[in-house]
């Protein structure tokens, strides 16, 4: 499991860890800046090294598309010294600005050039911070106060000339907009050409919600502390983290998060892997799973061949279309493993109750329709049929102001909307969702008893049982037209020999590495057909099977 901690769980382990267990909290202070100024330290080396400079200069600038996060567990000190490089620490007055002055002292020490402002009087530094702040400037460094109503002309004139700014402004605890001065000072920060990187996370962004409080530092690289903040995988709080450092304090974890909990997991590769265990020599098509997709109408063919052949290539044994007759009529002379059957508009029920007879799983709503029979149907279906059924796109619509309705639905769902069909269900717009899109998701499964799959960057998989997931994969080759019908069909298909959870998790990260494959082969974050993705997934699979890498194949 990678944890990812609130706003309130990461202060109960730094207070778990200095109470309970005795750490002070000057050497969790030391042990996070020190782990920073270690990552500083490998930047400003591979800056200098002919055989890495240019691949460093392709990650800044890859940075707000691809959003990598690396644990750095134990770094020490990867770089030679003296370090070769002007770097501006641009501190607060209160812990995080501790941290700053921490990471000061360590590149000062290896030799780097290095100036700190604090964006206020020294006075108001106090406890931990304090230490850190008397001990940098008593060592000898350069130390500057910018305190309100302070030019900001020294600051742009030092950013200027500077290789590096850390922002260490505002940390994990900030929970109010920032304004006046201070917003000023992250104005400048933005302003700047030097690679940023932030401390813990970037200044003015919610550790929670992942919005910005006003403003907020636009970061190259944040180093954060401990663990993964949920407010940094949002798509906004990850564009405005950059590539993510997840640097150790030093302590173990698991007696502290133990007490303290975690609010989410990371989708790991390697747990995904595990799921798709070798079949047996003598399974048959019907074993593999039959797979009924729901989907399809005219003018709107695409989705439901989109699906049904995502299905396939993820291993469902049998894969029927069951869509309108006027439809089925055009499939038929375009399928040839996929077969159709149609949905009699004048016997809904019975029509699709034949339909579904002896299928393991169903996909529903791709392109299906918004009318009278189309809601009918997806009723018949997604309230009435007692497996296990992926709502998506229109069906999901179908219970805009009636979301309720899906909790007294028999069998397990697992429903896959984008922010804008999450809206409609929830009765608000895609912008508010996007705005709190775990407090979303949270809603969503609270209201509806089901897993809910909300797509985007940072793919969220929430469960009735309370468990969170995240999806690190994938990048904006996916914004692609029909890509959401192809994960319908992948996560139908798992769902034949996985339970609903697993599949959910399973195909929320194929489908993004699928993404992230094609990217690696062709250079570009754009392009890519959906009709593409599922001719990359049994080598991806396979990948995860055996436990390699899926974009080293």
């Amino acid at each position: 499991m990678i944890p990812v901690l609130t706003r309130a769980q990461m202060r109960a382990f730094d207070k778990y860890a200095i109470e309970t267990c005795h750490v002070p909290g000057v050497v969790l202070m030391e042990n996070a800046g020190r782990g920073a100024a270690d990552v500083l330290s490998a930047m400003i080396e591979a800056r200098r090294r002919p055989d890495t400079k240019s691949r460093e200069a392709d990650a800044i600038s890859a940075r707000a598309r691809s959003f990598p996060v690396r644990h750095v567990q134990s770094p020490g000190q990867p770089a030679t010294y003296p370090l070769e490089a002007r770097v501006v620490v641009v501190c607060g007055t209160g812990n995080n600005g501790g941290d700053g002055f921490v990471v000061a002292r360590h590149l000062y020490a290896r030799g780097a050039e290095v100036e700190v402002y604090l964006a206020g009087k020294s006075e108001k530094v106090m406890g931990d911070a304090r230490i850190n702040h008397d001990a940098y400037i008593d060592l000898g460094g350069r130390f500057f106060e910018l305190p309100e109503g302070a030019g900001l002309g020294p600051l742009h004139t030092a950013l200027s000339r500077a290789d590096f700014v850390i922002d260490a402004l505002f940390g994990t605890g900030l929970d109010r907009p920032i304004t006046g001065h201070l917003a000023d000072v992250i104005a400048v920060l933005n302003d700047a050409a030097a690679r940023c990187v932030a401390l813990d996370i970037p200044s003015g962004l919610d550790a929670d919600s992942g919005s910005p409080l006003g403003i907020a530092v636009r970061a190259d690289d944040t180093v954060t502390f401990g663990h993964l903040k949920i407010g940094m995988l949002t798509p906004e709080g990850a564009r405005l983290s950059g590539n993510v450092h997840v640097v150790d304090l030093g302590v173990p974890d698991p007696p502290i998060l133990a007490h303290v909990g975690v609010v989410a997991e990371v989708i790991r590769r390697e747990t995904v892997g595990s799921y798709f265990a070798p079949r047996e020599a003598s399974v048959h098509k019907h074993k593999a799973g039959d797979v009924l997709v729901v989907a399809g109408s005219p003018g709107k063919l695409g989705a439901s061949l989109l699906t049904a052949r995502a299905a396939m290539r993820a291993g469902a044994g049998l894969v029927t279309i069951g869509t309108w007759p006027e439809a089925a009529t055009s499939l038929e002379s375009r399928v040839v493993e996929v077969m159709t059957t149609r949905i009699d508009p004048n016997r809904i029920g019975p029509s699709l109750d034949a339909a579904l007879a002896g299928r393991r799983t169903v996909a529903i709503g791709p392109g299906f329709g918004l009318g009278a029979e189309a809601r009918a149907a997806v009723d018949h279906v997604v309230l009435g049929w007692d497996g296990f059924k992926v709502v998506d796109a229109d069906a999901i619509t179908h219970f805009a102001g009636r979301p309720e309705s899906l909790a007294q639905a028999k069998g397990r769902l697992v429903l896959t909307p984008h922010p804008g069909e999450l809206g409609r269900l929830l009765g608000r717009s895609a912008t508010a969702i996007e705005q709190d899109r775990f407090g979303a998701v949270r809603e969503a499964v609270a209201r509806t008893n089901a897993t809910v799959v909300l797509k985007g960057a940072r793919t969220i998989i929430a469960t009735p049982e309370g468990r969170l997931f995240i999806c690190m994969a994938g990048n904006p080759a996916l914004a692609t037209a029909g890509s959401g019908d192809v994960l319908t069909g992948l996560i139908a298909a798992f769902a034949c020999s996985m339970s609903a959870d697993e599949a959910a998790c399973a195909g929320v990260l194929v489908h993004a590495l699928a993404g992230d494959l094609w990217r690696a082969r062709t250079g570009c974050d754009r392009g890519l057909f959906a009709g593409e993705i599922p001719d990359l997934v049994p080598q991806i699979l396979a990948a995860l099977a055996r436990g390699a890498d899926p974009l080293a194949t």
